[in-house]
């Protein structure tokens, strides 16, 4: 079944929370969204000794829902799981995506997210701390708000650690809590490259959905949602991206640096005989080549009707076949 298939005969589910996390974009509170290219962008000449080894270009590690590393976990202020039984409360929401870290005014740091923000930060003896618990970011990939009171990052050689606290203000007034207490990332130095590339050839299937912990649920706007299934065929284009076939029949193209790809253009559209399918983010991560964790965006126009965006807030996929070979 097609995904424009799939969203015709979508059910609602659980109506009231899906809303809830389009909202507030659940799984995009750290560092996911807009889908920004890989330009780079350059530091001044001569930033200060104790900022150098913070500059340059950290992708997050592959989450692990076991240690928590790179997982935010959502939940009431209080510890508890109510808050008006809006979501499926503690929720865990594998991070996916880069932080570029330049040289910002005064002796300050500039941490710009592949979701298009800007968060800056004060350069201690020991860590980067942010500079004021008062920023906040509005995300376009799913038209939220975000709020993050603390970010700490240390970095050891090629190697960062950090902490993060953010905070999502519901409609409601309540307001949930998502802090993230292991978090690393390693640093990137170039697009493309064999090893690079050898973690996403082949082919990847969906693991089995579950409504509970949103894994492979597909949520629209209209307030219903549906499992994503099937397999995506992943093969080379040239040295710096990959295209992934999807069992609609569209191909689309990433770029690949370190253990990430993104589209590449940033907003991609396939055409098809019952309407077309845009994805304006699109981010996938794997470490060892056999597991990918995903998040993606975008809007579904069936012919004759409106369009429906859409939300893949924390995909999952395993490794089902090696890639042929050339």
């Amino acid at each position: 079944m097609s995904f424009s298939q799939r969203l015709m005969h979508a059910r609602p589910r659980g109506r009231a929370w899906i809303r809830i996390a389009l909202r507030f974009g659940l799984v995009a509170l750290f560092a996911v969204a807009v889908g920004a290219s890989y330009g780079l962008t350059r530091a001044s000449a001569s930033p200060a000794p104790s900022m150098q080894k913070y500059l340059g270009y950290w992708n997050y590690d592959q989450p692990n829902l076991t240690t928590l590393n790179n997982v935010g976990v959502l939940s009431c202020p209080d510890g508890g799981g109510q808050c008006g039984s809006q979501l499926p409360l503690p929720l865990k929401l594998p991070q996916v995506g880069w932080v570029l870290f330049s040289e910002g005014p005064h002796g300050t740091v500039n941490g710009h997210t592949d979701q298009g923000c800007t968060w800056n930060f004060r350069v201690t003896a020991t860590d980067l701390e942010l500079s004021s618990t008062t920023q906040e970011c509005f995300n376009p990939a799913v038209g939220s708000v975000g709020n993050i009171t603390k970010w700490s990052v240390t970095v050891d050689g090629n190697k960062e650690h950090e902490e993060i606290v953010a905070i999502s203000h519901q409609p409601n007034g309540i307001d949930l809590i998502a802090p993230m207490k292991s978090g690393s990332r390693t640093r990137v130095n170039g697009v493309g490259g064999t090893e690079s590339f050898s973690r996403f050839l082949g082919t990847f299937s969906y693991d089995p959905a579950d409504f509970h912990t949103l894994t492979n649920v597909v949520a629209t706007d209209h307030g219903t949602a549906f499992p994503e299934q099937g397999s995506i065929q992943f093969t080379k284009k040239d040295r710096s991206t990959i295209l992934a076939h999807t069992p609609d029949g569209c191909n689309w193209t990433l770029a690949v640096r370190g253990n990430t790809a993104e589209l590449d253009p940033a907003t991609q559209t396939c055409h098809l005989a019952s309407g077309d399918i845009s994805f304006h983010y699109w981010a996938i991560v794997t470490d060892d080549g056999k597991h990918i964790n995903a998040f993606r965006a975008g809007t579904t126009t069936l012919t004759g009707q409106q369009p429906t965006n859409n939300y893949l807030y924390s995909g999952a996929l395993t490794r089902s076949s090696q890639p042929e070979e050339e």
